[in-house]
């Protein structure tokens, strides 16, 4: 039995994970605040590049999770908008420290959607590739391949340093034109909006996902005075019943 860990704001790192346990015949579950306890033979993680690392969630959720399959094939998966290196090595270390082999890990280039510095170009081309690359993974997954995961380097600890921290929330702005309708409470996957007089308020547990602003449906969330403007992204193969569905699991 296969099973996937995900951690998702746009849909990208889902769409891969569904795809790839429809391929393993496996299931994927969400990465959330409570620990998990794992002993199947497979067992992978589907996580996206934040600042050439991985989110704070994510490092807890492995860091607490109990593997206790210890000659499990364990494998990782990091879909990102670009180039980069090393981000994978955060998740070998940590799943070093259980005794447990990050056996294979891959970057898989998606579409890019951090908006505060570049804006959303999705494109058939980018899709094929995508599905080519989940393909060529479940092929690797189920051949047991292994490969050499670089470590993180001072440049990626150099670049993770400017990842907002949880407080950055304080930097969210809400308009007018916001309708109270839960839609950022229920994507959320830090669970870390609640609603307050009909408008969301942020509970500084933040992980600068912009799940909220991505799927607002009027347009109402920005951050900074960088998004203003910008066009709003969701994966083309996940709905937004889906993202809420998987990242709305009860506030863990």
């Amino acid at each position: 039995m296969a099973t996937l860990y995900c951690f998702t704001s746009t849909g990208n790192s889902l769409y891969t994970a569904k795809a790839l346990a429809e391929k393993l015949s496996g299931k994927v579950l969400p990465m959330h605040r409570r620990t998990a306890q794992c002993d199947d033979d497979v067992i992978g993680f589907v996580i996206p590049n934040y600042f050439w690392g991985i989110p704070r969630m994510v490092e807890r959720f492995i860091s607490e999770m109990q593997i206790t399959n210890k000659t499990a094939y364990v494998f990782a998966v990091l879909t990102c908008g670009g180039p980069g290196f090393g981000e994978l090595g955060n998740v070998r270390t940590l799943l070093s420290a259980k005794g447990i082999r990050l056996s294979y890990g891959v970057r898989l280039v998606s579409v890019t959607n951090y908006l505060p510095e570049y804006t959303p170009r999705d494109s058939e081309a980018i899709r094929q590739k995508v599905d080519g690359g989940i393909t060529s993974i479940a092929d690797a997954v189920n051949n047991r391949k292994s490969n050499w995961i670089s470590a993180s380097s001072f440049i990626n600890k150099l670049i993770h340093n400017a990842y907002p921290n949880e407080s950055c929330d304080q930097h969210f702005t809400v308009a007018p034109i916001c309708t109270g309708c839960m839609t950022c409470q229920k994507v959320c996957p830090a669970n870390n909006i609640t609603m307050y007089e009909g408008k969301p308020t942020f509970q500084h547990k933040c992980e600068h996902c912009l799940a909220c602003l991505h799927h607002c449906p009027v347009h109402s969330i920005d951050w900074k005075q960088k998004t203003q403007g910008k066009e709003r992204f969701r994966n083309a193969g996940i709905t937004l019943d889906e993202l809420i569905a998987f990242n709305n699991h009860g506030g863990e």
